[in-house]
């Protein structure tokens, strides 16, 4: 019963986070936030809120081993499996230019992470530098965004212009009186249609996590394993899966660049916001242990430098990589099981 309670609150979290996200998504469109914003911010947190939800709940519920073991644990499951899987079945040329700043960025807030578990206490002060990194991140994403849209409104301006000319003034004046009122009633209807699946999403949320929680707690009483081995794997690889689904889709759609983007990205929002909420919600310190500190965290530094860094030398991603990282990663869980 345990572990089916362990798998209904997985599931509770990912659609939960879906319908969360979606409708957070359009209520800031409603409100006439642009979409390039949200998509750059909201949509960035869509894939890893998961992970974000259970760790502030196991934080808020006192297992800080298990806040800290799901939010280095993801990162390592999302690069050793998830993005080696895509630099397996991708093999592509890239542009350096198009990575040089998040995976300088990325792996930067990995290093920051590792010294601040070198006291092995996790608190206040070492969460400004990660939350700026973090914000640095979405500021990058909101420019390329603009970057974007800029371009592809210089396309379509050619366009415009052609309807603009075909469009002559009055010419449309009934129209537009009769579907005002029509448009207002839609608009208001959609808002609350919105805030409903909104609601529900924030429910499912946390009555997901709350059930993970526990669960994987009991769990690991019944195996006799400590918090930090079952929340780097077990919590970690199923807080994972949103993630391992964009990836499988952009892989079926040969869009490399798209799953590449997608891991890094979330990576870099578990690594820079999801301890410092934590930290800042509980009000707590936070206790790193030994293994995480020496073992986990180094682990979790080299995979995604041996992921990241070949891509920006040599600009090009080989199957060799996704191999290699794999294989590090699988030799990690095999010591982890062994060790148990």
């Amino acid at each position: 019963m345990i572990y089916m309670s362990f798998f209904i609150g997985l599931i509770l979290i990912c659609k939960g986070g879906d319908w969360f996200v979606d409708a957070a998504s359009k209520l800031s469109e409603i409100l006439g936030i642009p979409k390039y914003v949200i998509g750059a911010t909201i949509v960035s947190f869509a894939t890893t809120m998961p992970e974000i939800i259970v760790s502030v709940a196991a934080a808020l519920d006192g297992h800080s081993a298990m806040a800290i073991g799901n939010a280095v644990g993801s990162v390592s499951a999302n690069t050793g499996i998830i993005l080696a899987l895509s630099l397996f079945f991708l093999p592509v040329a890239i542009k350096r230019e198009e990575y040089l700043f998040k995976n300088s960025l990325y792996i930067g807030t990995l290093l920051l992470l590792l010294i601040s578990f070198k006291d092995r206490i996790f608190d206040r002060a070492d969460c400004l530098l990660l939350l700026l990194a973090g914000i640095l991140f979405l500021v990058e994403n909101v420019k390329n965004a603009v970057c974007k849209k800029e371009v592809s409104n210089s396309k379509r301006k050619k366009e415009d212009m052609i309807l603009h000319k075909k469009i002559q003034a009055g010419k449309n004046g009934e129209k537009k009186v009769k579907n005002k009122r029509s448009k207002w009633k839609e608009k208001q209807s959609s808002i609350w249609e919105t805030f409903f699946w909104f609601c529900i999403g924030a429910v499912c949320i946390v009555a997901g996590s709350e059930l993970l929680v526990h669960s994987a707690c009991k769990i690991a009483e019944i195996l006799h394993i400590s918090e930090d081995i079952i929340s780097v794997t077990i919590v970690a690889m199923g807080t994972s899966l949103p993630e391992l689904v964009t990836t499988v889709t952009a892989i079926l759609k040969k869009e490399s660049s798209l799953s590449v983007g997608n891991i890094i990205g979330a990576n870099m929002i578990d690594s820079a916001f999801i301890l410092p909420i934590c930290t800042l919600l509980s009000g707590e310190k936070l206790p790193v242990s030994l293994q995480m500190a020496q073992i986990d965290m180094p682990l979790c530094i080299l995979i995604s430098v041996l992921a990241l860094l070949p891509m920006l030398i040599r600009q090009k991603i080989k199957r060799r990589d996704g191999i290699l990282v794999f294989s590090i990663y699988a030799g990690y869980l095999l010591y982890i099981c062994w060790a148990i």
